[in-house]
Protein backbone atom coordinates (compact mmCIF):
# COMPACT_ATOMS: atom_id res chain seq x y z
CA UNK A 1 0.00 0.00 0.00
CA UNK A 2 2.93 2.12 0.88
CA UNK A 3 4.77 1.79 -2.60
CA UNK A 4 1.53 1.92 -4.32
CA UNK A 5 0.96 5.22 -2.42
CA UNK A 6 4.01 6.58 -3.22
CA UNK A 7 4.11 5.57 -7.01
CA UNK A 8 0.75 7.50 -7.44
CA UNK A 9 2.46 10.67 -5.86
CA UNK A 10 5.24 10.64 -8.02
CA UNK A 11 2.63 10.04 -11.44
CA UNK A 12 0.27 13.08 -10.20
CA UNK A 13 3.72 15.20 -9.42
CA UNK A 14 4.91 14.25 -12.86
CA UNK A 15 1.43 15.39 -14.55
CA UNK A 16 1.08 18.30 -12.83
CA UNK A 17 5.03 19.53 -13.07
CA UNK A 18 4.57 19.02 -17.64
CA UNK A 19 1.16 21.49 -17.08
CA UNK A 20 1.65 24.47 -15.32
CA UNK A 21 4.58 25.42 -12.47
CA UNK A 22 2.35 27.69 -9.91
CA UNK A 23 5.27 28.54 -7.47
CA UNK A 24 8.46 27.61 -6.60
CA UNK A 25 11.08 29.10 -4.57
CA UNK A 26 14.81 28.39 -3.59
CA UNK A 27 15.67 29.35 0.05
CA UNK A 28 18.42 28.08 2.61
CA UNK A 29 20.82 29.14 5.57
CA UNK A 30 24.47 29.34 6.06
CA UNK A 31 25.09 28.68 9.82
CA UNK A 32 28.22 28.41 11.17
CA UNK A 33 30.24 29.09 14.43
CA UNK A 34 33.89 29.28 16.41
CA UNK A 35 33.66 26.71 19.15
CA UNK A 36 35.44 25.32 22.07
CA UNK A 37 35.04 22.26 23.99
CA UNK A 38 36.51 21.37 27.02
CA UNK A 39 36.46 17.90 28.21
CA UNK A 40 38.47 17.94 31.60
CA UNK A 41 41.39 18.87 30.54
CA UNK A 42 41.19 18.23 26.98
CA UNK A 43 40.45 21.95 25.03
CA UNK A 44 39.27 21.25 21.27
CA UNK A 45 38.79 24.27 19.37
CA UNK A 46 37.38 24.62 15.72
CA UNK A 47 35.17 25.83 13.15
CA UNK A 48 31.44 23.28 13.16
CA UNK A 49 28.82 24.06 10.95
CA UNK A 50 25.08 23.82 12.52
CA UNK A 51 23.28 22.10 9.79
CA UNK A 52 23.67 24.60 7.16
CA UNK A 53 20.93 23.53 4.16
CA UNK A 54 19.89 24.90 0.66
CA UNK A 55 16.62 23.90 -0.88
CA UNK A 56 13.92 24.04 -2.96
CA UNK A 57 10.11 24.27 -3.04
CA UNK A 58 7.34 24.62 -4.74
CA UNK A 59 3.19 24.19 -5.23
CA UNK A 60 1.38 22.95 -8.71
CA UNK A 61 -2.51 23.52 -8.88
CA UNK A 62 -3.63 19.92 -9.87
CA UNK A 63 -7.48 20.51 -10.08
CA UNK A 64 -10.30 22.87 -8.26
CA UNK A 65 -9.40 22.83 -4.40
CA UNK A 66 -6.11 20.07 -5.03
CA UNK A 67 -2.37 21.20 -5.27
CA UNK A 68 0.72 19.14 -5.54
CA UNK A 69 3.67 20.07 -3.52
CA UNK A 70 6.92 19.57 -3.25
CA UNK A 71 10.25 20.01 -1.54
CA UNK A 72 13.78 19.07 -2.02
CA UNK A 73 16.49 19.87 0.42
CA UNK A 74 19.88 18.69 1.72
CA UNK A 75 22.22 19.53 4.34
CA UNK A 76 25.56 21.24 3.31
CA UNK A 77 28.90 21.85 5.67
CA UNK A 78 31.13 25.12 4.70
CA UNK A 79 33.46 24.50 6.62
CA UNK A 80 35.11 21.14 4.73
CA UNK A 81 32.78 20.88 2.54
CA UNK A 82 31.37 17.38 3.18
CA UNK A 83 27.86 17.51 5.23
CA UNK A 84 27.38 13.19 5.84
CA UNK A 85 30.96 11.40 5.96
CA UNK A 86 32.55 11.81 3.02
CA UNK A 87 29.25 12.91 1.01
CA UNK A 88 29.12 16.39 0.33
CA UNK A 89 25.17 16.62 0.48
CA UNK A 90 22.92 15.24 3.77
CA UNK A 91 18.90 14.84 2.88
CA UNK A 92 16.77 16.74 4.65
CA UNK A 93 13.16 16.90 4.53
CA UNK A 94 12.48 16.08 1.04
CA UNK A 95 9.06 15.29 -0.44
CA UNK A 96 5.86 15.70 -2.94
CA UNK A 97 2.55 16.16 -0.99
CA UNK A 98 -1.31 16.32 -2.04
CA UNK A 99 -3.19 18.97 -0.71
CA UNK A 100 -6.53 19.92 -0.44
CA UNK A 101 -9.61 20.65 1.94
CA UNK A 102 -9.16 17.16 3.09
CA UNK A 103 -5.62 17.73 4.64
CA UNK A 104 -1.97 17.30 3.11
CA UNK A 105 -0.94 13.64 2.43
CA UNK A 106 2.67 13.07 1.91
CA UNK A 107 5.89 10.72 1.04
CA UNK A 108 9.53 11.07 1.34
CA UNK A 109 11.97 11.55 3.79
CA UNK A 110 10.71 13.69 6.47
CA UNK A 111 10.73 14.23 10.68
CA UNK A 112 8.84 12.48 12.56
CA UNK A 113 5.65 13.61 14.01
CA UNK A 114 6.83 13.36 17.89
CA UNK A 115 10.26 15.24 16.54
CA UNK A 116 7.96 17.84 14.97
CA UNK A 117 6.23 17.87 18.64
CA UNK A 118 9.14 19.14 20.09
CA UNK A 119 7.84 23.42 18.94
CA UNK A 120 10.29 25.23 19.53
CA UNK A 121 10.85 24.52 22.66
CA UNK A 122 14.70 23.85 21.84
CA UNK A 123 16.12 27.07 21.55
CA UNK A 124 19.56 25.85 20.70
CA UNK A 125 18.34 23.13 17.96
CA UNK A 126 20.81 22.14 15.19
CA UNK A 127 23.98 23.51 17.74
CA UNK A 128 25.92 21.43 20.06
CA UNK A 129 23.18 22.33 23.15
CA UNK A 130 20.54 20.62 21.04
CA UNK A 131 18.00 18.43 22.85
CA UNK A 132 19.15 14.98 20.56
CA UNK A 133 21.98 14.72 23.41
CA UNK A 134 19.84 14.12 25.88
CA UNK A 135 16.73 12.71 24.06
CA UNK A 136 15.43 9.92 21.41
CA UNK A 137 13.28 10.37 19.49
CA UNK A 138 14.63 13.14 16.99
CA UNK A 139 14.26 11.19 14.16
CA UNK A 140 14.42 12.05 10.55
CA UNK A 141 13.54 9.12 8.29
CA UNK A 142 12.74 7.78 4.87
CA UNK A 143 10.71 5.46 3.76
CA UNK A 144 7.86 7.57 4.94
CA UNK A 145 3.85 8.32 4.25
CA UNK A 146 2.60 10.77 6.65
CA UNK A 147 -0.99 12.33 7.13
CA UNK A 148 -1.82 15.77 8.09
CA UNK A 149 -5.61 16.78 8.85
CA UNK A 150 -7.12 20.14 8.61
CA UNK A 151 -8.91 21.40 11.59
CA UNK A 152 -10.84 18.77 13.31
CA UNK A 153 -11.85 21.81 15.32
CA UNK A 154 -10.89 25.38 15.92
CA UNK A 155 -6.59 25.07 15.96
CA UNK A 156 -6.84 21.34 16.63
CA UNK A 157 -4.78 18.75 14.28
CA UNK A 158 -3.70 15.38 14.08
CA UNK A 159 -0.77 13.62 12.15
CA UNK A 160 0.01 10.25 11.26
CA UNK A 161 3.24 8.62 9.86
CA UNK A 162 4.10 5.30 8.87
CA UNK A 163 7.58 4.05 8.40
CA UNK A 164 9.28 1.20 6.38
CA UNK A 165 12.63 0.27 6.80
CA UNK A 166 14.95 -2.53 6.48
CA UNK A 167 15.63 -2.24 10.22
CA UNK A 168 12.39 -2.29 11.16
CA UNK A 169 8.80 -0.41 10.49
CA UNK A 170 6.95 2.16 13.15
CA UNK A 171 4.67 4.95 13.51
CA UNK A 172 4.52 8.29 14.79
CA UNK A 173 1.23 9.93 15.60
CA UNK A 174 1.00 14.07 17.24
CA UNK A 175 -1.81 15.81 18.10
CA UNK A 176 -1.36 19.94 18.13
CA UNK A 177 -3.63 22.80 18.99
CA UNK A 178 -2.61 26.27 18.58
CA UNK A 179 -4.38 29.49 19.92
CA UNK A 180 -2.54 32.57 19.11
CA UNK A 181 0.95 32.36 21.37
CA UNK A 182 0.02 29.00 23.12
CA UNK A 183 0.63 25.93 21.31
CA UNK A 184 0.29 22.33 22.95
CA UNK A 185 1.52 19.18 21.40
CA UNK A 186 1.20 15.42 22.12
CA UNK A 187 2.95 12.50 20.45
CA UNK A 188 4.01 8.90 20.13
CA UNK A 189 6.65 7.00 18.95
CA UNK A 190 5.63 3.13 18.74
CA UNK A 191 9.41 1.09 18.12
CA UNK A 192 11.02 3.53 16.51
CA UNK A 193 14.56 2.61 16.65
CA UNK A 194 14.05 0.27 19.15
CA UNK A 195 11.77 2.67 21.62
CA UNK A 196 9.06 3.69 22.45
CA UNK A 197 8.35 7.60 23.03
CA UNK A 198 5.98 9.64 24.56
CA UNK A 199 6.15 13.34 24.67
CA UNK A 200 4.23 16.72 25.86
CA UNK A 201 5.39 20.13 24.88
CA UNK A 202 4.06 23.92 25.03
CA UNK A 203 5.57 26.92 23.86
CA UNK A 204 3.21 30.24 24.94
CA UNK A 205 4.35 34.05 26.12
CA UNK A 206 4.35 36.02 29.25
CA UNK A 207 3.08 39.65 27.50
CA UNK A 208 3.37 41.52 30.67
CA UNK A 209 6.85 40.63 30.89
CA UNK A 210 7.80 39.88 27.33
CA UNK A 211 9.14 36.09 27.86
CA UNK A 212 8.37 33.38 25.47
CA UNK A 213 8.25 29.87 27.49
CA UNK A 214 8.92 26.66 26.89
CA UNK A 215 8.42 22.99 28.22
CA UNK A 216 9.32 19.89 27.23
CA UNK A 217 8.26 16.34 29.02
CA UNK A 218 9.48 12.54 28.06
CA UNK A 219 9.11 9.44 28.75
CA UNK A 220 11.04 6.55 27.13
CA UNK A 221 10.75 3.23 26.83
CA UNK A 222 13.77 0.92 25.58
CA UNK A 223 12.33 -2.16 24.25
CA UNK A 224 15.30 -4.72 24.33
CA UNK A 225 15.30 -3.96 27.73
CA UNK A 226 11.70 -3.24 29.06
CA UNK A 227 13.22 -0.14 30.97
CA UNK A 228 11.83 3.11 31.30
CA UNK A 229 13.34 6.60 31.45
CA UNK A 230 11.99 10.39 31.40
CA UNK A 231 13.47 13.69 31.09
CA UNK A 232 12.11 17.46 30.63
CA UNK A 233 13.21 20.76 29.19
CA UNK A 234 12.45 24.11 30.15
CA UNK A 235 13.28 27.25 28.24
CA UNK A 236 13.08 31.17 28.59
CA UNK A 237 13.77 33.44 26.07
CA UNK A 238 13.16 37.46 26.29
CA UNK A 239 14.14 40.18 23.68
CA UNK A 240 16.40 43.07 24.96
CA UNK A 241 17.49 46.29 23.40
CA UNK A 242 16.22 47.08 19.97
CA UNK A 243 17.50 43.57 17.74
CA UNK A 244 18.78 41.28 20.50
CA UNK A 245 17.43 38.22 23.05
CA UNK A 246 18.35 36.64 25.73
CA UNK A 247 17.83 32.96 26.23
CA UNK A 248 18.30 30.43 29.28
CA UNK A 249 17.64 26.37 28.58
CA UNK A 250 18.16 23.96 31.22
CA UNK A 251 17.28 19.85 30.37
CA UNK A 252 17.22 16.86 33.09
CA UNK A 253 17.25 13.33 31.64
CA UNK A 254 18.29 10.32 32.20
CA UNK A 255 17.05 8.62 28.77
CA UNK A 256 20.54 9.22 26.39
CA UNK A 257 22.72 9.68 29.96
CA UNK A 258 22.75 8.78 33.66
CA UNK A 259 21.83 11.45 35.59
CA UNK A 260 22.13 14.04 32.14
CA UNK A 261 21.75 17.40 32.62
CA UNK A 262 22.41 20.49 30.10
CA UNK A 263 22.60 24.13 30.85
CA UNK A 264 22.66 26.94 28.17
CA UNK A 265 22.86 30.23 27.93
CA UNK A 266 22.76 32.26 24.55
CA UNK A 267 22.66 35.72 22.95
CA UNK A 268 21.60 36.74 19.86
CA UNK A 269 22.03 39.85 18.05
CA UNK A 270 20.27 40.45 14.26
CA UNK A 271 21.92 42.41 12.23
CA UNK A 272 19.31 42.51 9.38
CA UNK A 273 15.94 40.68 8.59
CA UNK A 274 18.13 37.91 7.11
CA UNK A 275 21.50 37.92 9.31
CA UNK A 276 22.46 37.34 13.02
CA UNK A 277 25.29 36.98 15.39
CA UNK A 278 25.29 35.00 18.28
CA UNK A 279 27.02 33.58 21.52
CA UNK A 280 26.50 30.26 23.32
CA UNK A 281 27.81 29.08 26.81
CA UNK A 282 26.62 25.40 27.62
CA UNK A 283 27.49 22.46 29.86
CA UNK A 284 26.70 19.04 29.19
CA UNK A 285 26.92 16.87 31.90
CA UNK A 286 26.38 13.34 33.59
CA UNK A 287 27.90 10.45 35.86
CA UNK A 288 30.24 9.61 32.96
CA UNK A 289 30.65 12.77 30.75
CA UNK A 290 31.05 16.20 31.46
CA UNK A 291 31.70 18.76 28.26
CA UNK A 292 31.62 22.68 28.55
CA UNK A 293 30.54 24.42 25.08
CA UNK A 294 31.54 28.49 24.09
CA UNK A 295 30.47 29.10 20.92
CA UNK A 296 30.34 32.29 19.02
CA UNK A 297 28.46 31.96 15.59
CA UNK A 298 26.62 33.73 12.19
CA UNK A 299 23.67 32.97 10.21
CA UNK A 300 22.44 34.19 7.32
CA UNK A 301 19.24 32.85 5.24
CA UNK A 302 18.18 33.67 2.02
Amino acid sequence: MKYLLSKILIILFSISSLSTIAESTFYGKINTSYESAKTNSKLDTGFENNSSRFGIKGKFKFSEGINISYQIENEIDPTDGKADGEKVFKERNTFIAIEGNFGKLFTGTHDTALKLSQLKVDLFNDTRADIKNLFQGENRVNSFVGYQSPEIFEGMTFTVNSISQTTGSFDSYGLNYSNGSLKIALASDSNAKGYDNKRFASTFSLDTLDIDVGVLYQTTKKLSTGISENGHVISVKKNVFEKGSIYYQTSSSDIKLESGEQNSFGYTHKISKVSKVFVHVSNLESDTKNVDYISVGFEYKF
